[in-house]
């Protein structure tokens, strides 16, 4: 019986760890970079803020010619971009997207998508919501630890950006402040709009329900991220009535409806980029930058002829901005600061760069790439380049220090005592001669 038990309890936790997009294919022409974020100290020293939230997908369904790629960046925890990694998929790569379906209808798909996900997130909340609602009428709860614990929990949320290219179509939807750029013929096109107070339409439709967001008014009452659209967060949807500047509205102000670009036609020689605002964010403070996401796809074209693999270009630009971003704080002599998770994801079209090349430039671009461990890593260890030194057909560095006259100015000397070694003997042993050469140091 016991043995029964404990195959059961193994087989749940199985179940628990194993998702239904594990059998659905990585889409191969794309790869993610990303960073944990990270306190940083006036001691040149970092340390982890909170665990990480991002998430991202990226799946290729070759019988509907279909990728779907994803970017989530949660706050207030990862449970959201966790439950929507798993399900928006399920909405989107079993034939609700078709190339035989028109733009109009890929874009009410999309949207679809969105809202579906964040009622079947809330759903899933339910039994919290409700242990929350009574605990809150309660005055004998009003301080305790599993109210606040609550609050929380049915604070967090999610801000996301989503890119479907169906056959040669590039269709884009997103809620919050995450990012989207498609690159092609040196133009840098835009695919996404920042749902917060500071976008003048969202202002608007708030008002139209009631909101007013006059100068002075405590906006903060919206989340520490000022979200007009995200996925999640209770209290300014489902629970805005009790909360002071929302609640004479009419309708839920803060809404899953993504806004939706497309279809686009997509060309070779083209790269699509999908990113959280926190890389947007530190590349404008580390660089002063009139225009990051042009110093985004810039970064990006250079890691193109570095890197041999998509995942590694992503990376490279990733842990180039951290460095960057370190480095200013260390410059400036500043106080204490902080950095958000990071995530980039890339969709080649085509060939940015033939295959031949990146593997011709691979070896001499390496000096230049800034190492993976950033977040553990100080600034000065991060990254490391040098003049490039010739390199034989296996790729090694050609030898280019001759030790011969110290081998002279030894054997002139007084013979070695007895039972000490040459240098010439000692170096032979590790399979050197006499006119063996050794990289510099």
């Amino acid at each position: 019986m016991q043995l029964r038990e404990n195959d059961r309890n193994l087989e749940a936790y199985e179940q628990a760890l194993t998702s239904w997009t594990d059998d659905v294919p990585t889409c191969r022409e794309s790869g993610v970079g990303s960073a944990i974020n990270e306190l940083y100290r006036r001691d040149g020293s970092r340390i982890q803020i909170h665990s990480f939230q991002d998430r991202s997908f990226r799946f290729r369904v070759d019988e509907y010619e279909l990728c779907v790629y994803g970017i989530l960046d949660g706050f207030g925890g990862p449970e959201v971009a966790d439950f929507v990694t798993k399900r928006i998929p399920a909405e989107l790569l079993w034939g609700q997207l078709n190339p035989e379906k028109s733009d109009e209808a890929v874009k009410d798909t999309l949207r679809q998508a969105f809202i579906s996900a964040d009622k079947e997130y809330f759903e899933s909340i339910g039994d919290k919501l409700a242990a929350r609602m009574v605990m809150r009428s309660d005055p004998q709860y009003s301080s305790s630890s599993q109210l606040r614990e609550l609050d929380d929990r049915v604070r967090s949320g999610a801000s996301a950006v989503l890119a479907a290219v169906l056959k040669d179509r590039l269709f884009v939807a997103s809620v919050g402040d995450c990012r989207a750029l498609l690159y092609r013929n040196g133009e840098i096109l835009p695919l996404s709009i920042d749902h917060t107070t500071e976008n003048e339409d969202e202002v608007l439709r708030l008002a139209h329900l009631g909101v007013d967001l006059l100068p002075g008014n405590h906006i903060g009452e919206l989340g520490e991220h000022q979200y007009t659209r995200c996925f999640g967060n209770y209290p300014v949807k489902g629970g805005y009535k009790e909360n002071p500047l929302l609640g004479s509205a009419r309708d839920e102000p803060v809404i899953p409806e993504p806004e939706v670009h497309g279809g686009i036609p997509v060309q070779d020689s083209s790269f699509l980029l999908l990113y959280t605002h926190s890389l947007w964010h530190a590349v404008a403070e580390a660089t002063g930058a009139q225009d990051p996401d042009a110093e985004i796809a810039e970064l990006c074209k250079h890691y193109f002829k570095a890197e041999p693999s998509l995942s590694g270009v992503a990376q490279a630009v990733v842990d180039q901005i951290v460095r960057l971003h370190h480095e200013r704080l260390e410059v400036s002599g500043g106080r204490s600061d902080t950095r958000e998770d990071i995530t980039l994801l890339i969709r080649e079209f085509g060939s940015c760069l033939k295959k031949e090349e990146k593997t011709l430039t691979r070896n001499s671009a390496r000096t230049s790439r800034p190492t993976r461990s950033s977040t553990t890593t100080e600034s000065s260890s991060v990254y490391t380049a040098g003049k490039e030194l010739p390199v034989d057909e296996d790729g090694r560095i050609q030898p280019y220090v001759d030790f011969a006259p110290f081998y002279q100015l030894w054997n002139s000397r007084s013979p070695a005592k007895k039972g000490s070694e040459s240098p010439e003997k000692l170096n032979n042993s590790f399979g050197a001669n006499k006119d063996s050469q050794s990289p510099e140091k």
